[in-house]
């Protein structure tokens, strides 16, 4: 299992982060914010996430350079 941190500014910025995952729809992933655990994939579950607490996407396995591209402005630039 791999895991990254990311950090949703506000609500809209879960929408970033779920246009940006939607890009890749054969990468397996959840994300996980306090107890919950929801498919990345998911709008609904997206939105049902506390952003108040720390969230972490979690990966099957280290994505390649495309993916952490994609996503490097939602994540902390020590986080690779």
């Amino acid at each position: 299992m791999f895991s990254l941190p990311i950090s949703p500014v506000n609500k809209n910025g879960l929408i970033d982060i779920f246009e940006t995952l939607a890009k890749f729809p054969n990468i397996v992933m959840m994300i996980k914010s306090g107890n919950y655990t929801v498919d990345a994939h998911s709008l609904m579950g997206v939105f049902s996430l506390d952003i108040s607490q720390p969230i972490e996407l979690l990966l099957e396995k280290e994505p390649d350079d495309s993916f952490k591209s994609a996503i490097s402005r939602f994540t902390p630039a020590a986080a690779y």
